[in-house]
This record gives C-alpha cells, sequence and structure tokens, in this order.
C-alpha cells in the first residue's frame, strides 16, 4: 500500500498524548498514538484515491476541492472498521485518531456514540476533556433547540479555523437535528471523519431480513439506519466512516454493496500490557475464574421473593464465596492504596428482568446485613464461626494470585469497619439515576440490559455472571465481558464466578475472536471477504439485520465443490496447462500425498467456477466460491494448520482415464458422483486437515462439456473447532 505523507505531531495531538501519557504510562501513550497514525494513514489514502489529493494530509488546504458527483449514493471505499477489544480503551483510540486527523485537515467530526443519554455524556465529557489545543466540541444538547442558529453562530465561525466536533447518541430526533446543522453550515465543502461507536449496534438496517423476502419497495430501511447513511453520509459525501467495534460479526456479514460493510481495516488496535482480557479469565490454566453450579442461577431466577425463609444464612453457596473474595479484596486494596476515595465494584449480572434484580438485591442485602453482624459479634458464635470459616476459605482462593495479603485476622478487623456501608445497587430502567452512583470504598451493582454493551463499572473486582440464553448470539454474548479492561491494580483480586456451560461459552467466544482477528491481520487488505468465526451452538449476531439468503458456511467436515466449474476451453486452456505442470508428479490415484497448505491453495488459484447464488437458474445456491474457497483456507493457516492433503485422481488405466467422478455438465449444473469413497476416506484417515481431491476429467462434449479436459475439485473440510460464515452477494 503506498502511503501518502500525513502529519504526525502537531500541538493538538502532542498536548493529548502527553496528558494520556500521566493516566495510563509512556509506553501505552505512544502505543496508542501508533494507532491513531495508522488509522489516520488509511482515511488520508481512502479519502485522496476517493476523492482527489491535497485535501487532508501533509500540505493539504482542509477544503473539499471536488464535491462528490459519483453514481453511487455513497462513495465507494469510505467505511473503515477499528476492531478493537472489549473494554480496551476504543474511546482513547477516537480521540487521538482526531487529534491527529485534525492535524491533517480534516475539519469536522462527527461522533456518534450509542443510543443511551448516560453513555453519549460519558462520551462527550471525555472528548471536551481530553481535547485541548484543536477542534471546538459541542454535543446534541447544543442544538437541540435551533439547529439553524447554532449552525450559523458556531459552527459556521469555527468549522475553517479550528475544525469542529459534533458528538450526538444515535437517537434519531438528534440525528435529524444534526443534518439541518450540517446543511446550514455547508460542511459538504469540508473534509469530514465520522465515527461510529459501537457501530454494529443501533447503525444497521434493521428491516433487512424483512427486505430480503419482501422487498425494498415494500419494506422501508430502519429509522437510524436511514438517518445515518441515506442522509447524513450523502450530505457529507467527501467524508470517510470509521465504524468502531469489539464484535463486528454483524458488520463483516453485510452485504458488499450495503454502506454498513466496512471496505478496509483501518486498526487492529493491540491493548496494552496491563489489559485484562480473555487471556486472562478464559485459558485453561487462568485462576481468576471460579466454576459455580448452573442450578444455584435458577434457584435465584425462582425465588420469587421468598427470600432467606427461616434462615437468615441461606444464600447460594457460589454467590456467597464470591461476596466473601469480594470483601476481602476491597479491605486489602482499601487497606493498601493512598487513595480514600477509590472505588472498588463488585457486578451480579444474571438476568435482564427486574422482578430478579430486586430479589438478588434483597439476598445480597440480607447476607451483608448478618455477615456484618456476625463478624462484630452482634449475633451467636455459631454464627462468628460461619462467618470466620467463610472468610478464610474467600483469603485462600485471593492467595492463589496475591501475593502481598495482610494477615487474614487484619483483614476481617478493617472488615468489621467497612462492610457495613456495602449497599447494593440496582442499575435498570426503574432506576432514576442515569449511572451507577458509586461511594468511595466497597460497591454492589446489580443489574441486566443497562449494564451491558459500552458501560465500564469503575473498579470492577468481582463479576458474578449468570445470564445464559437459550439462543445464544456471539456479538451480544462477547458484549457482557465487562470484566475486560485497565484495572492492574485489582489484577491479583480480580475474578469471575460463573457456570462450567457459560465459561465454555465465552471460551469459544474468545478463541473464535482471536482467530479473526489474526485472519484480518494476516490479510489485512482483504476485509471484504473476511469470514466471521464461529463456534459451538452461537449465532454470529442477530438475524434481523443479515440477508439470509445471501448467508452460507464453509461447515467443518464437509467436503463441498464447485456447481458451476469454468469448463469453456478459452476460459480454462491457459489455468489447465499450470495445473498439469504443478500435478505432473502425482500419479497414483489412491494415494493422499502430504502436503503444504500454500500448494493447495495454488492448485485451487487455477480451477475456475462461476457461483451459483439462490437467484441464479440452477434455483439453490452452493458453498463453493473460489474467492472465498481460498481465503477460508488462508485463514485456517493463522491458526497453525499449514499441511492439507491432495488426492490426485486420473483414472486407473487410459482407457478410463478421467471416468472416475463420471461428472456431466447440464442446465442445473454439475452432475453425477462425486466420489463418495474418496471423501470418505479422507475424512476418516486425514480429518484434521483440507483435503484437496481432483480429478481429471476430459471434458466431452456429448456429456456437456467443450471438448477440453478439466480438472475438477472436491475439497473436504477439517473437522476444526470453528464454522466460518461468509456473506455472498458480491
Amino acid at each position: 500500500m503506498t502511503n501518502i505523507p500525513i502529519i504526525k505531531n502537531g500541538s493538538c495531538i502532542d498536548h493529548l498524548i502527553r496528558k494520556i501519557e500521566k493516566q495510563i504510562g509512556e509506553r501505552e501513550a505512544y502505543r496508542l498514538k501508533d494507532t491513531a497514525i495508522e488509522v489516520v494513514q488509511n482515511c488520508v489514502k481512502f479519502y485522496s484515491e476517493t476523492f482527489g489529493y491535497g485535501d487532508v494530509g501533509e500540505n493539504s488546504t482542509g477544503l473539499v476541492s471536488q464535491l462528490y458527483k459519483g453514481a453511487d449514493p455513497i462513495p465507494n471505499c469510505t467505511t473503515g472498521l477499528i476492531y478493537g477489544r472489549v473494554q480496551s480503551g476504543k474511546t482513547n483510540t477516537t480521540i487521538a485518531t482526531l487529534a491527529l486527523a485534525h492535524e491533517n485537515n480534516f475539519r469536522c467530526f462527527i461522533v456518534l456514540t450509542s443510543d443511551n443519554t448516560w453513555l453519549g455524556e460519558q462520551t462527550a465529557n471525555r472528548f471536551n476533556n481530553q481535547v485541548q489545543g484543536g477542534p471546538v466540541i459541542f454535543d446534541w444538547e447544543a442544538w437541540k433547540k435551533d439547529p439553524e442558529d447554532f449552525a450559523k453562530t458556531k459552527v459556521i465561525p469555527y468549522v475553517k479555523d479550528t475544525g469542529v466536533v459534533l458528538v450526538t447518541t444515535k437517537n434519531v430526533s438528534h440525528l435529524k437535528r444534526l443534518l439541518i446543522v450540517l446543511k446550514t453550515a455547508k460542511i459538504k465543502n469540508f473534509p469530514t471523519l465520522i465515527f461510529d461507536d459501537e457501530a454494529d449496534n443501533a447503525s444497521l438496517n434493521t428491516n433487512e431480513a424483512k427486505q430480503s423476502k419482501k422487498g425494498k419497495d415494500a419494506i422501508s430501511d430502519s429509522t437510524t439506519f436511514e438517518q445515518i447513511h441515506s442522509n447524513i453520509r450523502q450530505e457529507v459525501a467527501n467524508h470517510i466512516y470509521i465504524q468502531i467495534t469489539a464484535t463486528p460479526q454483524s458488520l463483516l456479514l453485510q452485504r458488499l454493496d450495503t454502506p454498513c460493510k466496512p471496505q478496509f481495516c483501518a486498526a487492529l488496535p493491540e491493548p496494552g500490557d496491563s489489559y485484562m482480557g480473555g487471556d486472562l479469565f478464559f485459558s485453561e490454566s487462568s485462576k481468576h475464574y471460579r466454576i459455580v453450579d448452573a442450578e444455584e442461577i435458577g434457584q435465584i431466577k425462582k425465588q420469587n421473593g421468598a427470600i432467606n425463609p427461616g434462615n437468615k444464612w441461606i444464600i447460594p453457596e457460589g454467590l456467597r464465596f464470591a461476596l466473601c473474595c469480594f470483601f476481602l479484596g476491597s479491605t486489602y486494596k482499601m487497606l493498601s492504596s493512598d487513595d480514600e476515595d477509590a472505588i472498588y465494584s463488585f457486578l451480579a449480572h444474571i438476568c435482564y428482568k427486574q422482578d430478579i434484580h430486586t430479589n438478588l438485591e434483597q439476598v445480597i442485602s440480607n447476607f451483608v446485613i448478618n455477615l456484618d453482624q456476625a463478624i462484630r459479634q452482634r449475633s451467636s458464635q455459631t454464627d462468628y464461626n460461619q462467618a470466620i470459616k467463610w472468610l478464610e476459605q474467600a483469603y485462600k482462593e485471593l492467595e492463589k494470585t496475591a501475593d502481598k495479603l495482610p494477615p487474614v485476622n487484619e483483614l476481617i478487623e478493617e472488615l468489621k469497619i467497612k462492610l457495613r456501608h456495602a449497599i447494593p445497587k440496582i442499575i435498570n430502567a426503574n432506576n432514576p439515576d442515569k449511572e451507577p452512583n458509586y461511594n468511595p470504598g466497597m460497591n454492589i451493582l446489580i443489574g441486566g440490559n443497562r449494564l451491558g454493551r459500552g458501560v465500564t463499572i469503575k473498579g470492577l473486582m468481582v463479576t458474578y455472571y449468570g445470564r445464559d440464553a437459550k439462543q445464544k448470539v456471539f456479538d451480544t454474548v462477547h458484549q457482557h465481558a465487562r470484566m475486560y479492561g485497565y484495572r492492574p491494580k485489582l489484577k491479583d483480586v480480580t475474578r469471575l464466578f460463573l457456570p462450567e456451560n457459560i465459561l465454555d461459552t465465552f471460551r469459544t467466544i474468545h478463541e473464535a475472536d482471536e482467530a479473526m482477528r489474526q485472519a484480518i491481520g494476516d490479510d489485512i487488505n482483504n476485509i471484504k471477504l473476511q469470514p466471521v468465526w464461529i463456534g459451538g451452538n452461537l449465532k454470529p449476531t442477530r438475524s434481523n439485520v443479515l440477508d439470509p439468503s445471501a448467508i452460507n458456511v464453509l461447515t467443518p467436515g464437509s467436503s463441498i465443490y464447485p456447481q458451476n466449474p469454468a469448463y469453456k476451453k478459452e476460459e480454462i486452456q491457459d489455468s489447465f496447462q499450470k495445473l498439469e505442470k504443478l500435478l505432473i508428479n502425482y500419479k497414483d490415484d489412491d494415494l493422499y500425498d502430504e502436503v503444504n497448505l500454500d500448494f493447495i491453495i495454488e492448485i485451487l488459484s487455477y480451477t475456475k467456477s462461476h457461483y451459483v447464488s439462490s437467484e441464479s437458474p440452477y434455483g439453490r445456491s452452493e458453498k463453493w466460491e473460489d474467492k472465498r474457497i481460498i481465503k477460508g483456507l488462508k485463514d485456517m493457516k493463522t491458526q497453525g494448520m499449514t499441511k492439507g492433503r491432495l488426492n490426485v485422481r486420473r483414472g486407473k488405466s487410459k482407457k478410463n482415464k478421467g471416468q472416475g467422478l463420471d461428472l456431466s455438465m447440464t442446465d442445473t449444473g454439475v452432475s453425477g458422483s462425486t466420489s463418495g469413497t474418496w471423501t470418505k476416506k479422507a475424512k476418516d484417515e486425514y480429518p484434521d486437515v483440507p483435503t484437496l481431491i481432483i480429478s481429471y476429467q476430459q471434458g466431452e462434449k456429448i456429456r456437456g462439456w467443450d471438448d477440453h479436459p478439466i480438472y475438477f475439485p472436491v475439497l473436504v473440510l477439517p473437522k476444526q473447532k470453528f464454522v466460518l460464515m461468509f456473506n455472498y452477494n458480491d
């Protein structure tokens, strides 16, 4: 990729990096700057190649020199993806990118946040606090009353000079007013950069599935999608649109012709060394998770208000253990910290239902009250002995990772003072607070959807997680990983309590996510064809944002072949000669030779076919599509699968040469036997690697061919853990 020169320093970015350096350290701050440089480099490149050179980048004007007047409503190659990690500081990445893009003469910045006022205000405040010496920042409240006057008095005076940042939630009313601002201020004349935070959440067309069945004439686009992509992006046509998410499954599975399909990878930012993510919690050797009995989650959900009937100590064992670990861990941190206002949090997330939140709050409240009275010996000696026993068990658990714990007696003495202040708080739609009202010291938070996507829990130490949907959706479950994040001072006492089946789900999600990241990183310019990696009984995303007729999968252990291979002499004669040379040394029909996977990929690059979709005359879609098959094999390489098996079949004798598969070409595609015994041998004897069975066919006209021989491929996929899912619309 040819890079266009960009400015890498300036007052805005330099001030920001100095400020962030004090918060997260020099190494992490400059890692953040490197990511911002990568993103801006890509933005300048794709902007310049699409709209013309000189508007942005080094020695640029900051003005649109040629207004976009192309045939497509939204210019091609303007949608990029920042594929971050859950709770990894994606907002800091956005802020650093904005500061550096400002130095390179992008003049208008639109920041789209979740349709959640709390999160929107949080994001707007972070931009205001962090960005100095650069563009002027406004949020949706500033233009809410009179967007035209706001545009004239605030945006127009600044946009050409310092530039402006417009932060808004993805609320339809706010977006409509933003469009008025953009039109009034004639923002289309200025290079624009749009950041869509959690772009897979509210920005997609939620009527996509309905439209695939009934058509766009019968079903209109969903309103938020329409405002962003049909109105805002088309009004400021000379722009780059950057999607930001840790869960891009729904984005990658969009049709290639939709504005939500990422067309380039702006960055795959790696988190800093102090990040706590899937490697910490879900490796086989991890000491930071504890298994709880799945039945106790069910018990809590079935309480129906009958809390601790007849016995004040009735509380599920896993929940009790988690709370005791939190009480001792937070007490230890309070004793060792110089910050008296430090916040330490316990998160209980088991269900979205509000009545269960209430029941759980009562269970925890009763336990806190009774434990507090017991350790202060305000109840019986039996209760005291039981409480000490439970706390000693928690102490032994924390000793596995915390090597500087004070003696348990010292922690309990301090806990006698602190524990009565640990009052559980419910965070859901019934709570009037827009965000958790944290107290210094211990905080116990209970909730569901309000504590999901995008929310950062301050000082999160212990998570008790039990939310287990019957139909698990990859991106939704992954976004529940609130335990991820940067809390280096709490790492030694951080714990995740969850049932084993949910642990397995999170582990599969983590492994699939890592595989997808490696695959994108290995072929960063081919993101349009990037498959989504899915394991187990997971769905990749919610079905309403996808066109189901365009989705297909490469299923582990299956055998696939092209239904409509290229066979006309003029199409295949050159590639056929190359295949002859490649396969000249493979002469035994019964051998399955071990070869490099690269060799199989090279062979397949010369076997050409025409993809059969569900709308084709053949009446059925297929899994084989040349580019996607090769992409899938390349992705397997990123997981260390470097070898495969090759079986070349020409027939036992010249008389039978090429008749092994006995195939014909008909109006409905290839017909005839596709070598069941040969694929069975591959599946039985070499299940862990891909096997390519390639058969010489004479290609007689009497069988529907073109009197030119061809090599016909059958690929047996390995029984790997993951399904590779593609959108085949091209």
